[in-house]
């Protein structure tokens, strides 16, 4: 890591790109050390950049947390594409995420490999991906993310192969988040590309956002965990009241759906559903902010919000300047 002397300290900023559901919260919560990013196993969840705070000895870096590339056609998911590229245009190095395929196994994947076998290359949308993102004119580090379902390391040789092909990285680093692997020679290679320069955050500060913000995302998190697969992409969750004590945070939102169909699912039979949604949403903010919490819910309806630009403004989702 970078050197402890005042002079040689480092500081920037890190965008965590790719595609969707390829690891990009999870990594952020592992190199910050604490799940300031919400992660779930649904593409998409993450819709806003966030930052979180990774502080060392000798350098820290502000990771913007982006949501998934992915060719988008709803207003909600041109804005969720844009939050990702106006990143990836205001940092200092951008990280690319990209998940470890399953391949099939080979007796020696070391081998010279043969002429008559289909080789591997990274998909469409994922090289697409990376052509915009490589138009921003930063260094791109490639991570590959999920490597520890790869049996034989050696089988991700092609795969990096096929990678290098496409773009000078400035490394490419094999990873397994959610069990440690590979971050110690990530966090090597993005601390060697932050410029000189002294921290912007206090050494305890985990994030940007005010809590508020944070709330209302473990809420949402909530509704992946318990609406399936399709009705948590058409919900938004708004704060209305959000008031702290020493001991307890007491706060009031209200969730908005697109039809009436949905809210009634939402909510559940005799509220059940919003009752648990409530109860586990509770249990995320309390480990958050290690405080007890009372949390009230609403269900709301704002009809097709995720299609229109202006209902999207006013359920908070605003383009800003930048990409920090």
């Amino acid at each position: 890591m970078a050197s402890e002397d005042e002079s040689a300290h480092r500081f920037g900023f890190v965008a965590v790109c790719g595609r969707p559901n390829v690891g990009k919260s999870t990594l952020v919560n592992a190199m910050v050390g604490s799940p300031v990013a919400v992660a779930t196993q649904h593409p998409q969840t993450t819709r806003e950049r966030m930052l979180g705070v990774w502080t060392g000895p000798g350098f820290q870096a502000a990771l913007v947390d982006t949501p998934g590339l992915h060719r988008a056609k709803s207003a909600l998911n041109k804005y969720m594409v844009a939050q990702a590229m106006a990143a990836c245009r205001s940092v200092d190095v951008v990280l690319l995420l990209a998940e470890a395929p399953i391949l099939p196994a080979v007796p020696d994947p070391a081998a010279p490999p043969d002429p008559a076998a289909p080789r591997w290359i990274p998909g469409d949308v994922a090289r697409e991906g990376l052509e915009a993102i490589a138009a921003c004119g930063k260094p791109i580090v490639l991570a590959i993310t999920k490597c520890d379902r790869v049996k034989d390391p050696r089988m991700l040789l092609p795969v990096i192969a096929a990678w290098a092909e496409l773009h000078a990285f400035a490394a490419i680093v094999p990873i397994a988040a959610l069990v440690g692997d590979g971050l110690a020679e990530l966090g090597r290679v993005l601390v060697g590309l932050l410029p000189e320069g002294p921290p912007h955050f206090d050494a305890d500060a985990l994030t940007d956002r005010p809590m508020r913000w944070h709330a209302a995302e473990q809420v949402r998190a909530e509704l992946f965990e318990h609406l399936g697969d399709e009705l948590p992409y058409s919900c938004a969750v708004v704060i209305g009241e959000f008031r702290e004590s020493a001991d307890r945070d007491s706060i009031r939102a209200k969730i908005f759906v697109e039809r009436t169909s949905q809210r009634g699912i939402v909510v559940g039979k005799g509220g059940q559903m919003i009752k648990k949604i409530s109860m586990a949403a509770r249990e995320r903010i309390a480990r958050l902010t290690g405080r007890a919490c009372d949390l009230r819910l609403e269900v709301d309806i704002a009809e097709n919000w995720t299609k229109d630009p202006g209902r999207l403004a006013r359920l908070g989702y605003t383009p800003d300047e930048d990409g920090r």
